[in-house]
């Protein structure tokens, strides 16, 4: 009886405090007199902006079109990865982004946040960069929950846009965004891309509105047609390598690169067979620029003529490069070429580009085969300065970029889709997203795979079905089966 009492006593007590703390006001006890009173802006733009270098060098794209393969470990060169998980991007870098347009649209808290730079321009920077995310999101999966996501407990499971209303919305959205850039007024900070620069906030947004425009160009060719030539009239797009946006890093452990970070302590990736033999047959010079000299192995039947300047080229053939089979268990890595050096050991700061005088040259030039209005320009001009401004890039010769370019007189659609596989090296995203709009280059799948199929989409994870069936089943029913095969709205050829 006394433990009775003596519980109910203890129970009494507690309801007491819980119903007293509901009725103190304990001001601002605890409130951090030295930090912010909301979320830095210029803190959630870092943070997003990280995002953009993880795209760049993701590793997918590059190892289903060949460009590079795997070692001792081949498991996505052969296909074996069959689900992929998006909610990182919601949870981390679109929401940091979504909460910045927030803080400078609410009269509340624009004021404050405005202390980061100008909140029209830090709107446009926040939209631009959340378009880009959702494009590079969009093209591994189709449809995702969009226009009803970002609503919490209100709504957990919301419903799915397909791919074709994705691409309306971030027309929409970039266009609003350009709309907003006040150039007079300072650029956001925290911009660890262009440092507040909103000219170049501007050619990133007319950069990624051209590559969706092209992108889009057999699904849906008037839209396309105007959105690309919209951006041709604005006169503001990369015409040179030095307008080039890449991706700057430091030469922290925390900031630098990616791929330097991939070789610290293992050899994972190599040359795929596939890229160091088309490069060979063409008698490419990006070759020598490309990839390293094999270590412990030579190619039986080099195919160059023979150089003499070894300063020019580490080799003084082609006889040290030597690419991997794809897919294959490649266990003694030293037998195959490297990517660069400059990349994956010597500069840890090496940049990654993002949308290249190369890329846009080249699709200007499958535009003008389309009779798009491309600003005077022929295809072939156009394609030739394609090829010029990648080998320009990756240091090629001037007399072995006139030999090179010189060997082609009128250009295809096939020959764009070759000359950009091969430009956009290392650019996953874009290789493997051009790659299967344009079907071509022609490549076979890994001999070592089970299902000898190259992935034409990323498949939702298991956690999707799951916990949003619903939706789920409509978005399915709409695009088709969730596996790697069913092809995206845009890709209709």
């Amino acid at each position: 009886m006394k433990r009775i009492l003596r519980n109910i006593s203890l129970l009494s007590c507690a309801a007491v405090l819980a119903c007293s703390c509901e009725s103190v006001d304990f001001g601002d006890t605890n409130d951090n007199p030295n930090g912010p009173g909301a979320a830095v802006t210029s803190q959630l733009l870092t943070e997003a902006e990280k995002t953009v270098s993880t795209i760049g060098t993701h590793l997918s794209g590059v190892l289903f079109t060949q460009q590079i393969t795997e070692g001792q470990y081949p498991g996505e060169s052969r296909y074996t990865v069959l689900t992929y998980n998006y909610n990182d991007y919601y949870t981390g870098p679109i929401q940091n982004l979504n909460e910045i347009i927030k803080l400078n649209t609410n009269e509340a808290t624009k004021g404050e946040a405005e202390a980061y730079g100008n909140n029209d321009n830090q709107i446009a920077v926040a939209k631009i960069l959340r378009s880009y995310i959702l494009q590079f999101m969009t093209d591994r999966w189709g449809g995702l929950p969009w226009t009803e996501a970002f609503q919490g407990i209100d709504n957990p499971q919301p419903k799915f846009d397909t791919q074709e209303e994705l691409y309306n919305i971030m027309f929409t959205e970039v266009e609003e965004a350009m709309a907003m850039i006040n150039m007079e007024a300072p650029g956001p900070q925290g911009d660890v891309m262009f440092g507040g620069d909103m000219s170049r906030w501007e050619l990133f947004a007319n950069s990624l509105k051209m590559t969706m425009a092209l992108r889009i160009s057999d699904a849906n060719p008037s839209l396309a047609k105007s959105k690309f030539e919209e951006v041709i009239a604005s006169g503001k797009y990369i015409d040179s390598n030095d307008e080039n946006i890449e991706f700057m890093y430091g030469s922290d452990d925390a900031s630098d690169s990616p791929w330097h970070d991939r070789f610290k302590t293992r050899e994972d990736y190599i040359v795929s067979e596939t890229m160091i033999e088309s490069l060979r047959s063409n008698l490419d010079p990006r070759l020598y620029q490309y990839a390293m000299p094999a270590r412990d192995s030579v190619f039986q039947n080099p195919v160059f003529p023979a150089l003499t300047d070894a300063a020019k080229y580490p080799a003084l053939n082609d006889s040290l490069y030597v690419g991997a089979p794809d897919g294959k268990v490649n266990g003694n890595v030293p037998d195959y070429s490297f990517p660069p050096a400059v990349i994956i050991y010597e500069d840890n700061t090496f940049p990654t580009p993002i949308y290249t005088a190369a890329q846009m040259k080249l699709s200007l030039a499958e535009a003008a085969l389309n009779n798009w209005t491309v600003g005077g320009a022929d295809a072939l001009t156009l394609f030739k300065e394609g090829i010029t401004a990648s080998m320009e890039y990756w240091g090629v010769d001037a007399e072995d970029i006139a030999n090179y370019v010189d060997g082609y007189t009128a250009v295809t659609i096939e020959d764009i889709a070759y000359e950009k596989w091969v430009a956009l090296y290392l650019n996953g995203p874009e290789a493997w997203a051009e790659w299967r709009r344009l079907d071509a280059p022609a490549l076979t799948p890994s001999e070592f795979a089970g299902d000898q199929r190259i992935p034409v989409r990323h498949a939702y994870d298991a956690s999707v079905e799951s916990n949003n069936k619903a939706n789920y089943d409509e978005i399915v029913s709409k695009q088709g089966p969730d596996n790697l095969h069913t092809k995206l709205w845009w890709d209709v050829n």
